[in-house]
């Protein structure tokens, strides 16, 4: 009954989402967030319906739409680099870079470990793919949070929601899968509780947070930078303009005029 209870309210907070962001202006400002929202509702609904007519079935339902769901949620990081790093496009256009190389990398390295045996399981592969993904991740907020203190870079309500809520989401999402690594039925059963708990915290937060749109504080047009963050884009092109030559790319020319 409790399952049930948690996996209904977490339906109800993700229509919510979606309801409000056609009664604002968010959807077209956020629009992978509200895509993620929108696929895991469907996850959630499809997932309860297997529960209810197939349970035997639901691991294995459960194993493959996670797969997707990780794929999708990667996205959300993206765009919140982008939109928090708005003012420093350089600075965004290179975590962007490292970013997509790191999880290429870790999809990568759980896709081979799965070649690796003699048949391609998808709660194995899907496993070890959302643990990669997942501490990825866990150093990309990390990282955003300090270039955002150190340039001290504003965040509007919105976008600052999103983040709170996410990396609480991250959070979460490894502790679940450390607990599903260590022995114990009865602790895994508690702890399953006690993260759906916690997703229905993020839901609350991210509904709170975007139910009405706020203006982005951004630096204004015309603003200079601060010349720390000059001379460390200046120093990060030349590092990157060097790697790329050496890798046989060809030679950077430098930004336009």
């Amino acid at each position: 009954m409790l399952d049930r209870l948690l996996w209904l309210s977490g339906i109800f907070l993700e229509l919510l989402l979606l309801v409000r962001s056609l009664r604002t202006t968010l959807l077209t400002k956020y629009p992978v967030f509200y895509f993620y929202v929108l696929f895991v509702l469907f996850q959630s609904i499809a997932r309860f319906w297997v529960f209810q007519r197939y349970p035997q079935r639901y691991m294995e339902s459960y194993w493959y739409t996670e797969f997707f769901g990780v794929i999708v949620g990667s996205g959300v990081l993206f765009e919140i680099y982008r939109k928090g790093l708005a003012p420093y496009p350089g600075t965004a256009r290179l975590a962007r870079n490292v970013l997509a190389l790191v999880f290429a990398v870790a999809v990568g390295k759980a896709l081979a470990a799965s070649l690796r045996g003699p048949l391609w399981w998808p709660a194995r592969t899907t496993a070890e793919l959302e643990r990669n993904l997942r501490a990825v991740q866990a150093f990309a907020v990390l990282g955003l949070v300090i270039l955002l203190v150190a340039y001290s870079i504003p965040l509007g309500r919105n976008l600052r929601g999103i983040l709170l809520g996410y990396a609480l989401f991250i959070a979460t999402s490894l502790a679940n899968l450390a607990a599903l690594a260590s022995p114990g039925n009865e602790f895994q059963r508690v702890w399953s509780y006690s993260q759906q708990l916690f997703y229905l915290l993020v839901l609350c937060i991210w509904t709170v947070s975007l139910w009405a749109s706020s203006q982005q504080a951004e630096v204004p047009r015309g603003a200079e930078p601060p010349v720390p963050y000059k001379v460390a884009e200046r120093t990060t092109r030349e590092r990157w303009k060097r790697i790329r030559i050496f890798f046989g790319g060809k030679k950077d020319k430098g930004p336009k005029e």
